[in-house]
């Protein structure tokens, strides 16, 4: 067990949550406390470029969220991946040489065999050092993305705070029925270029909320935990609210919005090297989850990343043993334990996908209480065990005489209906990714054999992380 893990283990305050109003600091207090904020985007060709010059920075540019910062040091490191002009589009020109001062990174082009998204780690990493060197706040972006107005301003109150990491649910949108919907509610007009108005782009958490929960991805669509479609290997699960305009979102895809590299002794870039953002780069850096704080509520943070519905669509029609009564919640439910014991989640994720949140696009009403409860009871039939706050096990009541017994038979059943479920969530998801890769596979193998070597390295390397997640070994490099 690493120092991660014990803390994660043994601490008694599991994950700080301040006030959902932060105290709002003084003039004099803040130039004392905090230091410069790094914006890091890492992106490539003429797609990305105008959605980060068109939608990501004039979100930034709200009046509460970078312009709410005045008077601290703001840099913003434009990571690319080969050099492509701005045009008009520069970054003064919308309107951020007044709050920051850009600095442009050059990686070049990825090399064979790996894709843009995987070089980006080259991006991050580079980045991340200059922020962990200047002892900066780092706040990671991705050129598809948009901030609700306000979101700036609640990470300089974090900051203040004390807190050293801010981590919010990231699911992915559609692009065409996100702008849509957007469009629909008045906040965007079609054919509308923020880059050449040099506007900033003012959308609430609840206006984010009523667009988003109409435009999910079918990657997200297949997270919702009711549905007879339900994912084979979920990042999340989420439910929707009777009555109201929201979910109930229990995640596993957080996307890191503040990081204090004052608080990193030793930077441990390592993830970077073959893996994402995404993977445990927070779970190295940051080992107590007592100076963390997860955004729980849409009005605090919210943020949309897209992508168009024909980029890796998922099916998301009906399985029949899903959709059964009792049986398809069992099928879900080991899915959920397996995905939750695959080791690709480290356990700060795991931890915290406890944690419900609150995407609303109104008033928060007696609806969700209720909601929120239904979800937890689910997820305890399933999974309470893995919850570090779960109550204590109630099979471990008695330990003595005849009621001791008849608790350690309940106790060794409910072990090996749990053992069971995991066993069968394990062969579903593994079942189901050789079963939609076996194209790529075959032709993967057809490479291979005809004596490619990147070939047979993705080879090994997908039967290796199968391997790990059928015994549930941590995923820390591929």
């Amino acid at each position: 067990m690493d120092e991660g893990e014990r803390l994660l283990s043994t601490s008694t305050n599991k994950v700080k949550h301040i006030e959902s109003t932060f105290p709002e600091p003084t003039e004099r207090s803040e130039s004392a406390v905090l230091r410069p904020f790094y914006f890091i985007v890492v992106f490539w060709g003429e797609t990305f470029r105008d959605y980060l010059c068109d939608f990501g920075l004039p979100s930034l540019l709200a009046p509460n969220n970078i312009p709410a910062i005045q008077g601290v040091g703001v840099s913003f490191s434009f990571v690319r991946l080969h050099r492509i002009g701005w045009r008009c589009r520069k970054p003064d020109f919308l309107g951020l040489k007044e709050y920051i001062e850009p600095y442009f990174i050059e990686i070049g082009l990825p090399p064979e065999g790996k894709s843009g998204c995987e070089h980006m780690g080259v991006g991050h990493k580079l980045a991340a050092q200059m922020a962990f060197e200047d002892k900066a706040f780092g706040v990671f972006l991705t050129p598809d993305l948009m901030v609700s107005d306000g979101t700036i301003r609640a990470l300089k109150k974090c900051a203040y705070a004390g807190i050293k990491v801010v981590l919010t649910a990231a699911l992915r949108f559609g692009e065409e029925p996100l702008f849509e919907n957007l469009r629909s509610l008045g906040i965007l007009q079609k054919g509308d270029r923020h880059s050449k108005s040099g506007l900033p782009l003012s959308i609430s958490g609840r206006q984010m909320v009523k667009a988003g929960i109409r435009s999910f991805h079918s990657q997200t669509k297949r997270y919702e935990w009711e549905a007879p479609y339900f994912s084979s290997f979920p990042c999340a699960c989420w439910w929707d609210v009777p009555g109201e305009e929201g979910v109930v979102l229990h995640s596993l895809s957080w996307a890191p919005f503040l990081c204090d590299y004052a608080a990193v002794e030793t930077h441990d870039t390592s993830t970077f090297d073959d893996w994402t953002l995404d993977g445990d780069y927070i779970f190295q850096n940051f080992k107590n989850p007592n100076d963390m704080y997860i955004v729980k509520d849409s009005d605090e943070v919210m943020l949309v990343s897209w992508a168009p519905l024909a980029d890796r669509p998922q099916k998301v029609s009906p399985n029949f043993l899903k959709g059964l009564p009792v049986v398809g919640e069992w099928i879900k439910g080991g899915i959920l334990r397996a995905a939750l014991l695959s080791g690709i989640f480290d356990s700060l994720k795991r931890e915290i996908f406890f944690l419900p949140v609150m995407w609303h696009g109104g008033t928060l009403s007696p609806n969700w209480e209720k909601r929120v409860s239904e979800c937890q009871q689910v997820l305890t039939r399933y999974v309470g065990d893995l919850d570090p706050d779960s109550m204590e096990n109630p099979f471990e009541k008695y330990n003595s005489g005849t009621g001791g017994l008849v608790w350690s038979v309940r106790n060794m059943i409910h072990r090996v209906w749990l053992g069971f479920l995991v066993a069968m969530g394990r062969i579903w998801f593994i079942g189901s990714n050789l079963f939609h890769a076996r194209e790529r596979l075959k032709a993967r193998m057809q490479e291979a054999l005809q004596g490619d070597g990147i070939a047979q390295k993705r080879i090994l390397q997908r039967f290796g992380m199968i391997w790990k997640m059928i015994r549930g070994v941590p995923m820390r490099h591929f």
